[in-house]
């Protein structure tokens, strides 16, 4: 017989075999970095609808406004631009400081989960979004298939195919091989994954996943520069971030989830990921919930993150001089940052709730950053 689960079980770990319910979420996340660089806010709404036992609709919309700094190289003789660029510039003028820009991205997708008869799941989607110079179409599969009449175990198989342009930007003829005009570059991403889920017992489970990703075309951030040829009292030639035009990615994802109590439950997860950038990662996370009573629900958690830089990598301004890519985007640096999670639920009846999360980001390189979500969701 399929496993009865605890009330902190039930409200806490969400099995894989829980019905879905029909609710409309409105949520608001703004995130903020430190020194004035980046700022994110972004109101989104999510409607999840069943249709009969078999069918489930699930239907998303997201804007996000960004402003803010990034951290560049330019030349400052030309001002503070991502586009300050040019061969033999004097390397006094050669400045590393934020850049301001600003962008909206609106972001939409639908999700259709068909449950068969022996009550396997198949879940078909689309999404879609749209920023001033990115535009992204996504399709993906995701077939579930229970091992056991109990339905305490199940493998899961899933596929997408994101189709993507970016708009490089060439404002200065003759250099970074641009032509005075603004050109649409492809970029593709296959993305696989297959996942085991197995009930332990009536108070945890445990799920296994192997994941595999391939990206190809125009991986450059077309708004990066990069040092080349820098020569002390001299010049230097301030181009554009140039990256591969391909990266493959593997990994592996483990989680455990108990119900420790009736009250409290554990999650824990752990994942690896390497790639042929020479980039590895591993990633710790850890979530405490307590459900205080039927209408409150405490959250507390701490994730680690830690990778190695990518082999084109530096972010000094004297390293580069004829290498075929370069990058000195502190994201493909080496570091390991920390967040801390906190939040709340607050049900305030048997159909409307309330949610507010607070978390803290700090990375070794210096960038640290606030983001709190809170939204309400009401079933019906």
């Amino acid at each position: 017989m399929q496993l009865r689960l605890s009330l902190a079980a039930l409200a806490i770990i969400t099995s894989m075999s829980a019905q879905a319910e029909d609710f409309v979420s409105v949520q608001f996340l703004q995130y903020d970095e430190n020194e004035n660089r980046t700022s994110v806010s972004a109101p989104s709404i999510m409607i999840n609808k069943d249709f009969g036992t078999d069918y489930t609709l699930n239907v998303s919309f997201v804007a996000d406004a960004v402003s803010g700094a990034s951290r560049n190289y330019y030349d400052a003789s030309s001002g503070a631009s991502a586009f300050s660029r040019g061969a033999n510039v004097d390397s006094a003028d050669v400045e590393y400081s934020n850049v301001e820009y600003s962008d909206t991205r609106l972001a939409g997708s639908a999700l259709l989960t068909t449950r068969f008869e022996n009550r396997d799941e198949l879940t078909v989607g689309i999404s879609r979004s749209t920023e001033s110079d990115f535009y992204s179409n996504e399709v993906s599969a995701e077939y579930m298939h229970w091992l056991s009449a109990s339905k305490n175990n199940s493998i899961t198989a899933g596929v997408s195919y994101q189709s993507n342009q970016v708009l490089r930007q060439c404002p200065t003829i003759g250099v970074d091989g641009c032509s005075g005009a603004s050109e649409s570059m492809d970029v593709t991403a296959l993305n696989a994954q297959v996942s085991y889920f197995q009930n332990i017992d009536s108070e945890s489970y445990a799920k296994i996943s192997l994941f595999y990703s391939n990206d190809d075309g125009y991986l450059s951030n077309p708004y990066l520069n990069v040092v080349r040829n820098y020569t002390e009292g001299g010049t230097a030639e301030i181009v554009a971030d140039t990256r591969p035009d391909s990266k493959i990615a593997s990994g592996v994802a483990l989680k455990y989830a108990n119900a420790l109590t009736d009250e409290i439950a554990l999650h824990l997860s752990y994942r690896y990921y390497n790639d042929d950038w020479d980039i590895t990662s591993h990633t710790l996370d850890s979530d405490i919930y307590y459900q205080a009573n039927a209408d409150w629900l405490f959250k507390l958690g701490l994730r680690s993150y830690t990778q190695s830089e990518a082999k084109f990598y530096s972010g000094e301004k004297d390293y580069f001089t004829n290498e075929i890519y370069a990058s000195s985007d502190q994201r493909l640096s080496n570091f390991n940052a920390l967040t801390y999670k906190t939040g709340l639920d607050y049900k305030i009846d048997k159909d409307l709730s309330v949610n507010f999360d607070a978390n803290f980001y700090d990375q070794s390189t210096g960038l640290s950053a606030t983001y709190f979500v809170t939204g309400i969701t009401y079933n019906f």
